[in-house]
């Protein structure tokens, strides 16, 4: 009888154990992605290892009321971002993207609701990023700014980015004309 209580205490370290040891091996891996890719300090803490190649993959959500006028200004403020920093867009399929697994993309919606255009609406630091792009976001540096949210960056309610932020976010990654656009970025113009 003193046999079995002691299996079943036995059993219980050993479950015990083995959720500790579950844990650091996701802290492990969770990690182990930033310091193979060099993490840059001032980079969000939500930013997505997948990212640090300065491709940012997005979509759009096809069921969205004013679908060409909500391509057409998230396009305009993807080109305003890629002439001041080194990150680049690639438009993805919805339907694939919902769903591919460890994949964190932009997902653009128009809200003919909501009123303000200075919105941080995503809650999940990995998958889609709801981005709700609203009737007076209609300007690229507007529409790019709520991207940037999207993209994790944050500010107090009435203040602009922190800029060291915003520079590492916006440089995280090399390009071949990067002098040139950080003479734009200084130029604050996001």
């Amino acid at each position: 009888m003193a046999r079995i209580h002691i299996t079943r205490r036995h059993n219980g370290n050993w479950i015990i154990n083995l959720s500790v040891l579950l844990c650091n091996l996701n802290i492990i891996i969770s990690k182990s992605c930033n310091s193979n890719n060099e993490t840059i300090e001032g980079l969000p803490e939500n930013w997505p290892c997948e990212w640090n190649s300065g491709v940012i993959p997005f979509a759009f959500n096809f069921y969205s009321i004013g679908l060409k006028r909500l391509m057409s200004i998230v396009k305009r403020a993807h080109s305003y971002i890629e002439r001041r920093s080194c990150l680049k867009f690639i438009e993805l399929n919805p339907l694939k993207a919902a769903v591919k697994t460890n994949l964190t993309y932009l997902y653009y919606n128009f809200s003919g609701v909501l009123e303000n255009c200075c919105l941080r609406y995503f809650h999940n630091p990995r998958g889609r990023r709801m981005v709700l792009i609203t009737p007076v976001c209609s300007l690229p540096s507007e529409v790019a700014h709520v991207a940037l949210h999207g993209m994790g960056l944050v500010h107090k309610k009435r203040e602009s980015f922190n800029e060291a932020h915003a520079r590492a976010l916006l440089f995280s990654s090399e390009c071949h004309d990067v002098e040139q656009k950080m003479m734009l970025f200084d130029k604050k113009t996001i």
